[in-house]
């Protein structure tokens, strides 16, 4: 082994950047279009304005909420309602809730009204999120998804995907086909003995025993298509080996795909997990969830004022405890020392590229990019943009300069939309950094922009006003003086409404609050603030001091019974609490959904041919395209979702593979080199000298040029009869059949085969690729399997858990040892890698 090469990089402290995503994607463009993708907060925030009732801090009752909701018929015919409700950020479900069968409240015909027979979810899923920065300070929140789907609904549609969460057993189907193996003493099994291997590990690992047809157990991790197995009671499996012990199936993994033509596998779900808080309190229980991956589907939850068909919707929340505000303070006084300086983020391995475009108030807008024109507008309201969102506009809304400005920099200007202080619609142009017209800035996510925390004293029975009896007054249309007066409202609204800097009449500040989700700048800035309150879904007794003091006014009302059996169902927090000890009490402070997604979302990483060309200089360019295609679809499961890991994984590839990015190995060998390789030649000297070139390449002894057959029988003895590859004797031709191909130069027929069976487990991310790799070696040479076999090597030899241990010659050393042993281009790879770390080019 080459020396180690001392690092160029100070070792890093790597802080790992939390992923997010929009709740929902956008409903698909056309009749055959894929759902898209939202990248523009601002698109959610309109959708949101269809759902005034189930707006963010003051619904349209003037009661607090301290969510958002999505209903069918409002914001939901927008979006993929199909493709379900999408966790927000990677975290861990710890409680959820499912309906066996919706409960119904019944409302009994009175005063020639027709009976009211309403059905609503109390289903749920808690998430809990972690996120870190700067180095060391966390804070943990919480992401609720409310009124999901009943498990009735699911049943009722077959081909509607299913919460991976939801604590349902598998059951052994009879296409499950594994066997014993034969014992000793050539001991068979007896033929019935037939059913699903569990392992150690996945795939290839030890056999523990074989689960017979209809065995139920229980799965907690999910990786691809294996689960590992957390119960197994009440099965009695048979011995993995014919006459042998049959080890316990708990901590094994079983295979969930197919196999023979059909699941292995089916879902069902145990009457104990039906209508009740699962709380999952161990962390052997917890499930990973990833952003954007599946929570439910909008469930029912019809109106008790009228007769509806079947409302659907889902209450989204975010909350967390009071540390909030510290870790606000803390990132802001990060950026305020460090953000301008690349190294310091190079240090945390995070991106060092702001992604907010933020425009103060006050801002004037210009004519055309580069003049301000007469009279130009000035902006009264703040607004903040993701830039990637302004990349996208059209070309008549964004302008690079052709000249560097006073900064010394070219910079975007972009065509953007606003207000007045009469929140009246303007529009005009402005410069990314260093504008003439007012302060117009590029910032990051870490700074929470513009996020303000409010924790003022709110009433106690969720009203917007400072006494119940005020609330009352308000919503009976009481004739009382200035009933939604600014002075009215309770101290927690009044602050609301201050920062909301709303321009109204402040007799009418009831009704501006209630509607601020209306405007397009309220509602923006209402997303940013985080608001401390009780949660809703704790002490059902507030509802009831409500509901007297209403019926002291009007007198008592069926429907007001039924709202109370409803939210004695709906509370949760109590339990949850008894099962998390880390849990908060329930005065939590709330954050807007899209407000947070919106603030750290970044639009996914891709690669490009471009880039990859600047790896590869003398590359084939439809051949890297295809590459970055191949990647770009798998990168969560090739486990190149980090800057470190992708700059780690080319650091190899280029290696393996050269300036043009060869796939498929070379046999141009000096006589003299076969000799002191390889055990073949070194017995054979006189093959080395018939095959390989003698000194000048491609001239032999003989003083012919190498041919095929010589390239043939150099593979055939370098790499035959070698067991650790699983390869034939030199007779065989399994030298130069399984000779080195893809990105990371694949060898042997062993490895071919392994690489068969990973493909097969990752069969839901190709599901019309069947293919056997040892039967046909050559697709390796194709650009889109070269590269998915090399993604094998990595992710099956866990690369990637090596890459996320830092930026350093120790880790590229570390990654090479399994990679290449024995090379001699240690100091190369560490070259490579540095490259590209210091390029940037993967962030």
């Amino acid at each position: 082994m080459a020396n180690m090469t001392r690092p160029s990089n100070p070792p890093s402290t790597p802080v790992k950047l939390l992923a997010f995503a929009y709740p929902f994607r956008k409903n698909a463009q056309g009749t055959d279009g894929p759902p898209a993708d939202f990248i523009d907060e601002h698109e959610f925030h309109q959708l949101l304005r269809r759902e005034p009732s189930g707006a963010y801090a003051v619904s349209g009752k003037g009661m607090w909420h301290g969510g958002i909701h999505v209903t069918e018929a409002g914001a939901g015919a927008s979006l993929d309602l199909k493709g379900g409700v999408r966790c927000i950020a990677d975290g861990e479900v710890v409680a959820w809730r499912v309906d066996r069968i919706y409960p119904v409240s019944e409302i009994p015909a009175r005063n020639g009204q027709p009976a009211i027979s309403a059905s609503y979810s109390t289903g749920f899923a808690l998430v809990r999120h972690s996120m870190e920065f700067p180095k060391d300070r966390e804070l943990t929140f919480y992401s609720l998804y409310a009124h999901l789907q009943d498990f009735a609904d699911y049943e009722n549609d077959a081909h509607l995907p299913r919460p991976k969460y939801w604590a349902t057993r598998f059951e052994v189907t009879t296409y499950a086909q594994d066997r014993p193996t034969i014992g000793s003493g050539c001991q068979s099994a007896p033929a019935d003995q037939r059913g699903l291997r569990v392992r150690v590990s996945k795939p290839h690992g030890k056999v523990l025993c074989i689960l017979p047809h209809g065995s139920q157990v229980s799965v907690g991790k999910r990786e691809g298509n294996w689960g590992q197995i957390i119960d197994a009671s009440g099965v009695s499996p048979y011995p993995g080996i014919a006459g042998g012990v049959a080890h316990p199936a708990v901590d094994g993994w079983m295979f969930l795909g197919e196999e023979h033509g059909g699941p292995v596998v089916k879902e069902v779900m145990p009457d104990s997990s039906l209508d009740r808080v699962v709380v999952l309190s161990r962390p052997s229980e917890v499930v990973p969830v990833k952003a954007g991956e599946l929570i439910g589907h909008l469930g029912r939850y019809d109106s008790l004022s009228q007769q509806t068909s079947g409302q659907r919707m889902v209450h989204i929340e975010v909350f967390c405890d009071d540390s909030v505000k510290a870790f606000i303070d803390a990132g802001r006084a990060w950026i305020r020392q460090n953000g301008a300086h690349v190294s310091a983020w190079q240090q945390l391995v995070l991106p060092n590229e702001p992604t907010i475009q933020r425009i103060d108030s006050g801002t004037a807008l210009y004519r055309q990019h580069d003049e301000e024109g007469a009279q130009a507008q000035q902006t009264g309201v703040i607004e903040v943009f993701p830039l990637a969102a302004l990349a996208t506009g059209s070309s008549d809304r964004q302008y690079i300069e052709t000249v560097a400005g006073s900064d010394g920099e070219k910079r975007h200007w972009w065509k953007i939309d606003s207000a007045d202080v009469r929140h009246q619609p303007i529009d005009g142009w402005v410069r990314e950094q260093s504008f003439a017209g007012g302060t117009v800035t590029r910032e990051f996510a870490q700074k929470w922009v513009d996020f303000q925390p409010l924790d003022d004293e709110h009433e106690p029975t969720h009203t917007m006003f400072a006494t119940t009896n005020g609330f009352v007054d308000y919503s009976i249309g009481a004739d009382v003086p200035d009933a939604g007066s600014l002075g009215k409202l309770s101290p927690l609204m009044t602050s609301i409404y201050q920062a909301l800097n709303l321009a109204g009449d402040r007799a009418q500040a009831a009704d501006d609050l209630r509607n601020a989700s209306s405007g397009p700048w309220t509602a923006l800035r209402m997303s940013r603030l985080i608001i401390q309150h009780e949660s809703e879904w704790a002490n059902p007794e507030k509802w009831k001091e409500l509901i007297a003091a209403i019926e002291q006014r009007t007198g008592p009302k069926p429907e007001h019974i039924e709202e109370q059996k409803r939210i004695e169902k709906l509370v949760w927090w109590d339990a949850v609490k008894a099962g998390l000890t880390d849990f908060p009490a329930s005065n939590v402070f709330h954050i807007h959904p899209i407000g947070l997604v919106g603030n750290f979302f970044r639009s996914g990483f891709r690669f490009t041919s471009a880039m990859l060309l600047r790896l590869f200089p003398s590359g084939n360019k439809e051949a890297l395209q295809e590459v970055a295609d191949e990647l770009n679809a798998h990168l969560e499961a090739y486990e190149l979702d980090t800057p470190l890991r992708r700059s780690h994984f080319f650091a190899q590839v280029m290696q393996e593979t050269g300036s043009s990015l060869t796939r498929e190995e070379g046999f141009f060998w000096r006589a003299s080199s076969l000799i002191g390789s390889f055990s073949y030649f070194r017995h054979r000297p006189a093959e080395a000298n018939a095959h390989g070139y003698h000194q000048t390449k491609p001239i032999k002894a003989d003083g012919t040029t190498m041919s095929q057959s010589d390239f043939e029988a150099i593979a055939n003895g370098a790499y035959g009869g070698r067991a650790e590859l699983g390869n034939g004797d030199y007779a065989s031709g399994d030298g130069w059949r399984y000779r080195g191909r893809g990105l990371k130069q694949l060898t042997g027929r062993a490895n071919y085969r392994s690489f068969t069976r990973w493909h097969a487990t990752l069969q839901q991310e190709w599901p019309h690729e069947v293919i056997d790799f040892e039967a046909n070696p050559d697709l390796l040479v194709q650009p889109k399997y070269a590269a998915r076999s090399a993604a094998y090597f990595w992710v099956d030899h866990k690369l990637a858990d090596e890459a996320d241990k830092g930026n350093t010659a120790v880790q590229v050393n570390s990654i090479t040892a399994i990679v290449n042993l024995h090379t001699d281009s240690y100091e190369e790879r560490v070259a490579n890698f540095n490259k590209i770390w210091e390029m940037g080019e993967f962030n």
